[in-house]
């Protein structure tokens, strides 16, 4: 092994402990790397390291639900709802009752977040009408996250006090060139959630074999900047239909040397990484979460009425726990009952405060 890399990763790790992130000169020295060279071994067991440090210990689950499966007119190359690509050829909306049932068997399975996914143009005052019945239907403590489309932040304030705890949003790789999107938009929507009582939670992604090591680390610092929860890799799907049939995969050597460069160049300052679509390896390469999926998704052609490529709850669960982690909610706190009508901001023990059993949102911070 070349000890001038191993050095700095060490290095990198030492600082990342202690809350420092990566300038971009390093993060792109490391993604230079070989995957398949024993530096990157090194590498990705010094992030495993990280992840567990960073969390605690703990693993989450979650469970997403694919509300729509909808044609849409932004027709993003990647995505395999886009109308011009002609793939959805019946919309297929699940209704209020169907998603409680969906959540319901999630909660049951021992998810820890419930995901909400829609295509861009649901209306989010739909959803978040729904949550309050959904938090009274199925109890627990359980997270809810919204992935959704674009929002202001009156709209993300209410989202919090309707009983979502966080949001999903992106600027994709290569934003406005394979998608039609406003960056400024779309930095503008993560504003909004960063500003409010939600988490903001995000991606480098979709991640093809064309992107750089230097967009790569661009788009890692770029989101660092807007002070990200979580923040994971996910590799592009060239869904059959699209634009990006028949290029070649990234492969998950490389998919797993990305996430560890995540992990260790963002250290202790964004708590949860992962990588995506879920493999074993990426608990061990810096990775502390897992996504099954359900419904509808912009990755496949087929509306997913059981589990996406098999991948279920029990097996992440199991992964989990194999690697040395505790599968909760990385929110658990034992003050708040897991009765589904007390939801929070959620932190560090020290940032609580005991709920107000007047009030419509208990546990926000002080």
């Amino acid at each position: 092994m070349d000890q001038d890399v191993k050095e700095l990763i060490d290095r990198v790790f030492d600082e990342g402990a202690r809350g420092a992130s990566q300038p971009r000169e390093v993060i792109i020295r490391l993604l230079e790397l070989d995957p398949a060279s024993e530096e990157v071994a090194y590498l990705r067991s010094r992030a495993a390291e990280m992840a567990h440090l960073a969390t605690g210990n703990r693993a989450s689950i979650s469970g997403a639900i694919g509300v729509d499966m909808c044609s849409c007119d932004m027709n993003c190359k990647f995505c395999s709802f886009g109308t011009a690509w002609g793939l959805v050829e019946e919309d297929v909306i699940y209704s209020k009752e169907e998603i409680i049932e969906l959540v319901r068997e999630y909660v049951e399975a021992g998810v820890t977040t419930i995901t909400l996914r829609s295509t861009e143009f649901y209306d989010l005052n739909v959803l978040s009408e729904w949550l309050a019945d959904i938090r009274e239907a199925v109890p627990g403590s359980y997270l809810i996250n919204l992935n959704v489309g674009e929002m202001s932040p009156a709209m993300a304030e209410a989202a919090y006090q309707a009983g979502a705890t966080s949001a999903y949003h992106v600027v994709r790789m290569r934003e406005g060139i394979d998608t039609p999107f406003d960056v400024k938009l779309r930095w503008e929507t993560i504003d909004a959630i960063s500003n409010s009582p939600l988490r903001w939670l995000t991606c480098v992604e979709p991640l093809g074999v064309e992107h750089t090591n230097e967009e790569i680390a661009d788009r890692i610092l770029e989101n660092l900047a807007h002070r990200p929860y979580g923040m994971s890799v996910m590799a592009r799907v060239n869904v059959p239909g699209t634009p990006f049939e028949g290029m070649e995969e990234i492969s998950e050597e490389r998919m797993l040397h990305l996430l560890a460069t995540l992990r260790l160049c963002v250290g202790t300052k964004v708590r949860s990484c992962g990588m995506h679509p879920a493999v074993p390896a990426a608990l061990y390469s810096g990775g502390s979460n897992f996504t099954v999926e359900r419904g509808a998704n912009p990755r496949d052609t087929s509306f997913n009425t059981d589990v996406w490529r098999g991948f279920t709850v029990d097996e992440a669960r199991r992964l989990i726990e194999e690697a040395g982690f505790e599968c909760r909610p990385e929110t658990y706190d034992p003050r708040f009952p897991a009765d589904g009508k007390q939801w929070w901001k959620v932190g560090d023990p020290a940032d609580y405060v005991m709920p107000d059993p007047t009030g419509p949102c208990c546990g926000k911070r002080a």
